[in-house]
């Protein structure tokens, strides 16, 4: 078996650095819609504040049309999200050409890999080693879980189109929106774990994914 490599610090190509700066603004474009969507543009919310400053202003308006004004708003900006969505997976099977022609590696079968090696590092070295490993199986998560995502976006996209049970869409949008959590929580622990890195044993990994590395 090939010794595994435990060194975040690895030549990366132009694709994939292209992509991962693609992909890092396609994830926190769509971070940004989900939090406009349950903030500043909540239906709910505008929809009050609607019927509160016409009737401010001696005129009346039903709660229903004041719903229907705060959700046409809501919708406008929406549609970025389903056109970011579509990005993402265009750059989702850009991904896996990348891994199939260019990287020649699976994220799935790096984690593993890595894994089964563990039991032949040094004790001294075991730590940076499991570390490591883990920061791989989230790798590994992530593009699952993104699959889905990209899936799942689609589906719902198009549902009446497909003819999908109202059970299935319902299904398919809360598992959807609950995945947005991981997200946001891999987005913070990536850039909390460059920090760190940065700071520690792997000096440079941020110039690595912009020049290349070595």
């Amino acid at each position: 078996m090939k010794e595994t490599n435990y060194s975040f610090r690895k030549y990366q190509p132009a694709s994939l650095r292209w992509w991962h700066w693609l992909n890092a603004l396609a994830i926190l474009a769509l971070l940004g819609t989900v939090l406009l969507r349950k903030t500043f543009l909540s239906w709910r919310t505008n929809a009050e504040f609607i019927k509160t400053k016409v009737e401010e202003g001696a005129g009346s308006v039903t709660p229903e049309v004041a719903e229907s004004i705060a959700k046409g708003l809501r919708d406008l900006m929406w549609q970025w999200h389903y056109w970011i969505g579509f990005g993402l997976g265009a750059l989702l099977l850009a991904r896996i050409l990348i891994g199939l022609f260019v990287v020649k590696k699976c994220p799935a079968t790096q984690a593993v890999q890595s894994a089964a090696g563990l039991k032949e590092v040094p004790k001294t070295k075991r730590i940076g080693a499991v570390h490591y490993t883990l920061v791989k199986t989230g790798y590994a998560l992530f593009y699952l879980f993104t699959l889905y995502m990209v899936l799942s976006g689609l589906l719902l996209y198009f549902k009446n189109d497909l003819g999908l049970a109202k059970d299935l869409t319902s299904f398919l949008k809360e598992v959807h929106e609950w995945l947005m959590w991981f997200f946001v929580a891999f987005v913070v622990g990536h850039i909390a774990g460059v920090f760190i890195a940065e700071n520690r044993g792997d000096k440079g990994l941020t110039s690595d994914m912009i020049n290349g590395g070595e």
